[in-house]
């Protein structure tokens, strides 16, 4: 934290864009609108600070940061944009930018980008997801959430278990955990609350081909369930939960995942980097790590970029120094800062190197795996507004599968008709 601290320090002395000189030599003052939406009042402060130390580094520039309520917070924002309110820079999040995207409510920022000179700064996955929804980039991340494969290091190393680099290895993993007994399980399965961010995280890497734009069509356009892989990988976890979890998992949410997690009763849980901040008190650095999700047949592991990120609105009166807020939000000492408090992976590159908390330990793994050659990106249809629907649809038919009301056949019969495919 020291060195960010310092690098911060020189950054606001040293940094003066020529927006900001341009504005001094007219002796005007720009104000811009700044609304959140991942509000908490320890989070305001660090964005606070970060807005500080901007308006230091440009005097001729006011930033007023809007902070709803959490629970109003992307209401707030989305009439607050329709009514053309003033708004210059707003958070938006992966699951709703989309409404606001095709409201024409966010500036396209394509040209801002190109012209941007530093954008290699950010990690690949970064400027994916900018442009992954509709034809142009409207917004860049802040930070991201990708999916890594959390292990109990100490209970696996106490059975003599090596971690899995494939999924048969995983699924013979799971196996062995299970037969111990005494209450001993696996998986970590999550059966309620969009449970499709994980189980098809989990059975994308027996699919050869998956379409990148679409993780649910192959590239030949086949529902990536109804190919032989795709079977396979159902029937698959159908039998990890039949025989390594505990049977109540079929009605898990996240909390109940990190209860088992940190109980040992399941060793394994697929999750973002965020939630190693709510395993980290109860356990020692020594007994957890993540590794990347097993690869499958396919010979790849398929991800996708869940983010939380920044855009410029439409009807902003300063979109040049809208933008130039953004792009210092994600410089890499404010990046880490942020993504320090938050627990989420940077999309700064600097960043890790920068703070010790990326730089090494859990959290460098999941860097590791973005940078790993059999990483392949892939983004959920979230333009698509039958999506919302698709994960209640998604769940219902999953946890009848599991519960032996459907047969893994019907079930994707159910989850292909809906979609069309």
């Amino acid at each position: 934290m020291k060195k960010i601290a310092i690098i911060a320090l020189v950054a606001m002395v040293l940094a003066t864009p020529l927006f900001a000189q341009a504005a001094a030599e007219k002796n005007e003052k720009v104000h811009l609108t700044f609304v959140e939406v991942m509000t908490s009042p320890e989070r305001t402060l660090v964005l606070q600070e970060a807005i500080k130390n901007f308006e230091a580094a440009n005097p001729n520039v006011e930033v007023e940061l809007v902070s709803p309520p959490y629970e109003q917070a992307e209401t707030k924002l989305a009439s607050m944009l329709a009514a053309g309110q003033d708004v210059d820079v707003c958070e938006i999040r992966d699951n709703s930018v989309a409404t606001l995207i095709n409201g024409n409510l966010l500036l396209n920022l394509d040209d801002y980008v190109a012209q941007w000179n530093t954008k290699d700064q950010l990690v690949d996955a970064a400027l994916l997801a900018g442009a992954s929804i509709g034809d142009a980039t409207y917004f860049l991340p802040q930070y991201l959430y990708v999916k890594a494969l959390m292990v109990r290091t100490d209970i696996l190393e106490k059975y003599g278990i090596e971690y899995p680099k494939t999924t048969d290895e995983f699924y013979a993993a799971c196996a062995k955990l299970a037969s111990q007994g005494n209450g001993q399980y696996a998986f970590a399965l999550r059966g309620k609350g969009s449970p499709c961010k994980t189980t098809d995280i989990m059975m994308l890497p027996e699919v050869a081909d998956i379409n990148e734009d679409n993780l649910y069509l192959t590239k030949d356009g086949q529902f990536y369930l109804a190919t032989e892989g795709g079977r396979k990988a159902m029937q698959d976890y159908l039998d990890l939960f039949k025989n390594c979890c505990p049977s109540d998992a079929v009605n898990w949410g996240y909390a109940e995942q990190i209860n088992g997690f940190i109980s040992g009763t399941t060793p394994f849980l697929i999750q973002d980097p965020d939630a190693v901040g709510s395993v980290k008190d109860a356990l020692d650095e020594s007994q957890y790590t993540a590794i990347p999700i097993p690869v499958g047949a396919s010979g790849k592991r398929y991800l996708d970029y869940g983010f939380a990120g920044l855009a410029v609105a439409a009807n902003s009166k300063h979109p040049q120094e809208a933008f130039e807020l953004v792009k210092y939000l994600i410089s890499a000492e404010v990046n880490a800062r942020i993504c320090e408090f938050y627990g989420a992976l940077p999309v700064n590159k600097d960043a890790y190197s920068m703070s010790d908390m990326f730089s090494m330990g859990i959290y460098k793994e999941w860097a590791d795996e973005m940078a790993d050659e059999n990483t392949i990106f892939v983004k959920f249809p979230l333009e698509d507004p039958r999506f919302t629907e698709y994960q209640t649809v998604h769940m219902t038919a999953v946890q009848n599968m599991l519960l032996g009301n459907a047969t893994v056949d019907e079930t994707i019969k159910i989850l292909k008709d809906f979609w069309g495919y």
